[in-house]
């Protein structure tokens, strides 16, 4: 198990049937914040995805992630080891 090098990323609402009322209410839930921040989330995660949890290790990514979509929300478990997008060439 690596150290490190994975983040949780809130995509917006899932393709859950549950609704976005309760998907918003269970997220807010889940954060421990007011149900109309978690809307805000949901809605600006869709159209660009926020981090949820940086730099962790991969089981622990893992875990977020099924909690956060335990909510109906959609989100990804990205590796940033080796992640070499703020290098230049020039």
């Amino acid at each position: 198990m690596s150290e490190g090098g994975y983040k949780v990323v809130i995509k917006g609402y899932g393709d859950s049937e549950r609704g976005k009322f309760y998907i918003e209410q269970e997220l807010a839930e889940l954060f421990n914040i007011e149900q109309k921040v978690a809307k805000k989330l949901l809605e600006v995660s869709g159209e660009s995805p926020r981090d949820v949890k940086l730099n962790v290790n991969s089981e622990t990514a893992e875990r977020y992630l099924k909690a956060l979509k335990a909510t109906g929300a959609d989100g990804e478990v990205i590796d940033t080891r080796f992640d070499f997008s703020h290098l230049s060439l020039e």
